[in-house]
C-alpha cells in the first residue's frame, strides 16, 4: 500500500511536468529542483536531506531511512527590457510553472534507490508582435523534462557514491518574421525529441562538523524533428515543411562543501562549472520547401556559478532558510540574442520549513537581478543592422514542496 502510494504521487508530478513551461536560468539551465534547496540559494550538494538529492547529488540518498516522497512546484516570472535602435520593448510577462517530484527507497544498510522527474533546461521568451526586433525573434519556447533513475552505496560510515541514467524529453518553438527582402511573412519552427544522459554523485563526511559533496551531469546531445512553417509570404514561399534541429547542451560539475558549526544551524557554500563551450550552435535542416538550411551560432562559453546557503532550526519542528548566488552569463557580447536578454546576475532566496509527523512542508521565494549589457549589435537573416541594450532584467519565484516518510 504504501509503495502504491507513493507510486501514484510520483506519476500524477510526471504528467504535470510533461505538460509544463519552463524558463530562465544562467544560459537556460535550471536549478529549482526543491524548495528546502532554493530557500538556500540551491546548496544542496552536502547537506541535503529529502528526496530531491536524487537531482542534486544522488549520493546523499544514503542519509534517508525507509521510503521519502517529496513533490512541489516553483512559480518563476521573468522579464526584461530589450531596447532596438533606442526604443524600449518589453518581454511579455509570463508565470512558468516549474514542478518536481521525487521518490526514494532504503533497500538496506547499504543501498538505496530513487527516481526523480524535474526540469534541467529551460527558456521562454515573448515579445509582441509588432515589436522592432521581430526579424529578429517573436517568441521562443524551450520546454524539457528529466526522468531520472538512480542508485546510492554506502561504502563506509563516512562515504557514498551514487548515480543514474537521465532521460530528457524536450521540445523546442521559434517563432520570427522573415525580412522584406525575401518577402516577408512569418516563420515558426517546432521540434521534440528524446536524449540519454546520465549523472554520479559522492558524498564524504570529512568529520561530525564538514562534509564534501561532488556530483557531475553529462552533456545532452539533442536532435529533434517537428514541422516548419512560413505564412503570409510575399514571394509565395507559403508552405508547411519539415525540420531537423540538433544542438548540444552542456554538462556541469558541482562542489558543495557543508559546514554544522552548532547542532541547530547549517551551511553550505557550492561551486558549479557548467561547460557552456559545448553549446555553439544550433543547427536546422529544413525539407519540404525552399528554405536554405541553416545554423545559428551561440559560441557560448564556460561559466561559474557560486551559491552560499544556511538553514537554522529554531525547534525540532520549524526552520529558516537564506541563500545567495552570484551566476555568470555564458553569452559573449558579440553573440547576444534577444531570444535570452542576459548578463550575470544575483539571487536572493528566503525559505522556511515545518515538519509535523511524517510531513514535511518546504516554502521558498527567490529575486533575481541581472546586470545591464548594452552597446551591442544584431543582425537579421537579410544582413539589417540593430542597435540593442539589455536592462532592467528581473525575475521572481514562489515555489512549495511537500515530502512524506513512510
Amino acid at each position: 500500500m504504501k509503495r502504491a502510494s507513493a507510486f501514484f504521487v510520483f506519476s500524477f508530478l510526471v504528467c504535470l511536468l510533461a505538460t509544463t513551461s519552463m524558463v530562465h536560468a544562467g544560459g537556460f539551465a535550471l536549478y529549482e529542483w526543491g524548495n528546502r534547496a532554493l530557500g538556500m540559494g540551491t546548496a544542496n550538494y552536502a547537506t541535503g536531506n529529502d528526496a530531491s538529492v536524487v537531482a542534486y547529488n544522488p549520493a546523499q540518498m544514503t542519509r534517508l531511512e525507509g521510503t521519502n516522497v517529496y513533490a512541489g512546484v516553483t512559480a518563476i516570472s521573468p522579464s526584461s527590457d530589450v531596447y532596438i535602435n533606442g526604443n524600449k520593448n518589453q518581454t511579455q510577462n509570463q508565470v512558468f510553472p516549474v514542478p518536481h517530484g521525487y521518490v526514494t527507497h532504503q533497500l538496506n544498510d547499504d543501498w538505496t534507490l530513487g527516481v526523480g522527474v524535474f526540469t534541467r533546461f529551460g527558456l521562454g521568451t515573448d515579445y509582441n508582435n509588432d515589436w522592432a526586433g521581430s526579424t529578429l525573434l517573436k517568441d521562443a519556447l524551450l520546454e524539457t523534462f528529466s526522468l531520472n533513475p538512480s542508485a546510492a552505496y554506502k561504502v563506509n560510515d563516512d562515504l557514498s557514491i551514487g548515480g543514474g541514467i537521465e532521460i530528457i524529453k524536450g521540445s523546442f518553438i521559434v517563432r520570427k518574421d522573415l525580412p522584406a527582402a525575401f518577402g516577408s511573412g512569418g516563420l515558426k519552427t517546432d521540434v521534440s525529441g528524446t536524449s540519454v544522459a546520465f549523472n554520479l554523485g559522492l558524498l564524504y563526511d570529512i568529520n561530525d562538523m564538514l562534509s564534501l559533496g561532488v556530483s557531475y551531469r553529462s552533456p545532452v546531445h539533442f536532435e529533434g524533428e517537428g514541422s516548419a512553417q512560413v505564412t503570409g509570404n510575399g514571394f509565395g514561399l507559403n508552405a508547411d515543411g519539415n525540420c531537423k534541429m540538433t544542438a548540444d547542451f552542456p554538462a556541469s560539475y558541482n562542489l558543495g562543501l557543508g559546514f554544522t558549526p552548532i547542532e541547530d544551524l547549517t551551511i553550505e557554500f557550492d561551486v558549479v562549472y557548467t561547460q557552456w563551450e559545448q553549446f555553439d550552435r544550433i543547427e536546422f535542416d529544413f525539407s519540404g520547401f525552399t528554405l536554405p538550411d541553416k545554423s545559428e551560432d551561440f559560441n557560448y562559453k564556460s561559466t561559474w556559478r557560486f551559491q552560499l546557503g544556511a538553514e537554522y532550526l529554531f525547534t525540532d519542528y520549524f526552520a529558516l532558510r537564506a541563500g545567495y548566488v552570484y551566476d555568470q552569463t555564458p553569452t559573449r557580447g558579440d553573440y547576444a540574442s534577444p531570444m535570452l536578454p542576459a548578463n550575470d546576475r544575483q539571487m536572493f532566496t528566503l525559505g522556511a520549513g515545518y515538519n509535523w509527523d511524517k510531513w514535511t512542508l518546504d516554502l521558498a521565494g527567490m529575486y533575481i537581478i541581472t546586470k545591464a549589457r548594452t552597446g551591442m549589435t544584431m543582425a537579421d537573416a537579410a544582413g539589417t543592422s540593430y542597435s540593442v541594450d539589455f536592462k532592467g532584467g528581473r525575475t521572481w519565484g514562489l515555489g512549495t514542496s511537500i515530502g512524506y516518510s513512510f
